[in-house]
């Protein structure tokens, strides 16, 4: 970025894991690399308390889902189509004779 004819220099940002000098390649970056942040002892230990904090339950437990089916499916369907047109009356005319 110019502003008034200077030219602004970001500072660069360092490593965030203790002991690592080396500086991030990017200015959204924490890390200078995969094996740097996979490396960090507080993030190990941040992602620690955050497993032990909520127990993983099963999707299968999470939910209810109850599905109440009609002995007799077929019946059932005729029973709520019953008085109806399969043709929409609209479209009668077109039926084939």
């Amino acid at each position: 970025m110019i502003a008034h004819g200077f030219k602004h220099v970001p500072s660069l940002k360092i490593c965030a894991r203790p002991g690592c000098e080396t500086s991030v390649k990017k200015a959204t970056a924490k890390y200078c690399s995969i094996s740097c942040c996979a490396m960090d002892p507080v993030r190990q230990e941040r992602l620690r308390r955050q497993a032990r904090r909520a127990p993983i339950v099963p999707l299968a437990h999470q939910l209810s889902i109850m599905f109440q089916v009609h002995p007799d499916m077929e019946a059932s369907l005729d029973e709520r189509t019953l008085g109806r047109d399969d043709i929409p009356a609209g479209l009668q005319r077109l039926r084939a004779v």
